[in-house]
């Protein structure tokens, strides 16, 4: 695909925007020691491309999934102050959005996502923060894409996406839209992309040449 006349870039959160793997670190820890669940961390991790009830249902927790869905949330909300921004970004986006419409697409509950970007990000408008809902299904199905396009009138032809995993790269495909990979993210050693950034700052010089 041709990329050209760019309107909208639309911005992983966890591991894009912010790097928030302390905090999870911290949040599932407590949630595995008070629930029993004697899962390690790094097993959680290695799903974390999926939303928690997913990751759940895939280490084999079948029961009080809504309740433990809560905890983590509360766990994540309480520790925010593990979560840092990368280098760079908040600067970058006060100066993208002077020219292009910004919005963000995670798998990260809504009101979390929410708290998160008005603390590190209080300048910066987004025009739309979609998580998955009934009827809008999680990377890597397109559904969070298309629901983006239709609510802010923008073509997926004229939208980018940055993200830092397979499901980001697999839901920006079947959405018809634009990639690029942040290389400095979490898992992205299975992608193969012709558009990747090592830093927030890459986004710029590869956005000049469109």
């Amino acid at each position: 695909m041709k990329v050209k006349n760019i309107k909208l870039l639309i911005f992983d959160l966890d591991g894009v925007l912010i790097n928030s793997k302390n905090n999870m670190s911290i949040s599932w820890k407590i949630l595995s020691k008070e629930n029993k669940l004697n899962i390690h961390f790094r097993e959680y991790f290695k799903k974390i491309e999926l939303p928690i009830k997913q990751i759940l249902s895939e280490l084999g927790i079948k029961k009080n999934q809504n309740t433990l869905e809560k905890q983590y949330f509360r766990n994540s909300l309480k520790y925010k102050n593990k979560i840092k921004p990368y280098k760079h970004v908040y600067k970058i986006l006060i100066k993208l959005q002077k020219k292009y419409l910004l919005s963000i697409v995670t798998s990260k509950r809504k009101k979390n996502s929410v708290i998160y970007t008005k603390q590190f990000f209080p300048k910066v408008k987004f025009s739309l923060i979609c998580s998955p809902r009934k009827n809008i299904r999680s990377k890597p199905f397109p559904d969070q894409f298309n629901y983006t396009f239709k609510k802010l009138k923008v073509s997926a032809k004229n939208a980018i996406y940055v993200g830092d995993m397979v499901h980001d790269f697999t839901a920006a495909k079947r959405a018809k839209t634009n990639f690029i990979l942040a290389k400095y993210g979490y898992l992205n050693k299975k992608i193969k992309t012709n558009y990747a950034i090592d830093n927030i700052k890459g986004l710029e010089k590869i956005l000049k040449r469109f």
